[in-house]
């Protein structure tokens, strides 16, 4: 009996091993497919095109045009504005194409014919995606991190942990993303995740308008419930504008952070369970 423990922990270890090298191995072929998009590269393009804008604060030092705060504070909206569209427009888009490519019937098919659980293919592509995602996402921070640092010659760490915020976000785009196509399969998919995102953006004015018209009970609490389940993209940003210093705010971090993961992780629960489904169609 005490070294039962010991057997378990000697068959259980390798095998958890072995799915993670196939998650990985999923993955990366995900990964090398999206990077050959080249809808990707145009986005990325127009994104470093988009950044090199910030440098204009620098040069035209009119307040007329950007008020009287400093060069480095607007050039950081114009980052943080443009990092962000072009992050949701890659993650959306490009994993949309990359999915319909990968989950072709040959392919999917090649996969299912080897002994892989469902569950580890459905990971390996979103850790694929998502690693794409974040591949731009670096870029661009660079990016902007480089126009700064060449303009004041300061090391402003303080704008990478302010851009993880979109990080975190590109993540929960590319699950959005990844839960739809498990249900409509075509470019629906990608309008869905778009129309969820943007009703993230409505969640404050929703929950203010709940509150103020209907009285306390049981549809009120209900349709909070719904609230807190969508994405609230506003109080990530607010978070990353936090830490990139654009306002005066007082967000408490921590409780949208867990929020937001616990809302990938159900996701991930939700789209495992519908991709056995899409598997046997």
């Amino acid at each position: 009996n005490m070294r039962t423990p010991g057997r378990l922990k000697s068959i259980w270890m390798p095998e958890l091993i072995k799915e993670l090298r196939l998650v990985l191995v999923i993955s990366r072929d995900v990964c090398r497919a999206a990077l050959k998009e080249r809808m990707m590269y145009g986005f990325l393009l127009l994104a470093l095109l988009f950044i090199l804008m910030a440098n204009v604060p620098f040069v035209v030092k009119d307040p007329k045009v950007f008020g009287p705060q400093r060069p480095e504070l607007s050039a950081l909206q114009i980052g943080f504005v443009s990092i962000n569209i072009f992050t949701i427009l890659i993650a959306i888009f490009v994993s949309l194409n990359t999915l319909q490519s990968f989950f072709s019937w040959e392919r999917l098919g090649l996969l299912l014919s080897k002994p892989v659980k469902r569950v580890l293919i459905l990971e390996g592509v979103i850790l694929g995606l998502f690693g794409m995602v974040f591949l731009n996402w670096f870029l661009m921070t660079a990016g902007v991190w480089l126009v700064i640092f060449s303009q004041t010659r300061e090391w402003g760490f303080y704008i990478w942990t302010g851009m993880s915020v979109t990080a975190l976000m590109a993540l929960l785009y590319v699950t959005l993303v990844v839960f739809f196509y498990c249900i409509i399969p075509n470019t629906m998919a990608g309008i869905m995740a778009v129309l969820l995102i943007i009703a993230g953006f409505g969640v404050p004015m929703a929950r203010q308008a709940f509150s103020s018209t209907l009285p306390p009970g049981f549809v009120s609490s209900s349709l909070a419930f719904g609230l807190n389940c969508i994405p609230q993209i506003n109080s990530l940003w607010g978070i990353s504008m936090q830490q990139l210093r654009f306002f005066n705010l007082n967000i408490s971090a921590l409780p949208i952070i867990l929020q937001t993961l616990a809302v990938i992780f159900v996701l991930n629960i939700v789209s495992a369970l519908r991709f056995r489904r899409f598997c046997q169609l």
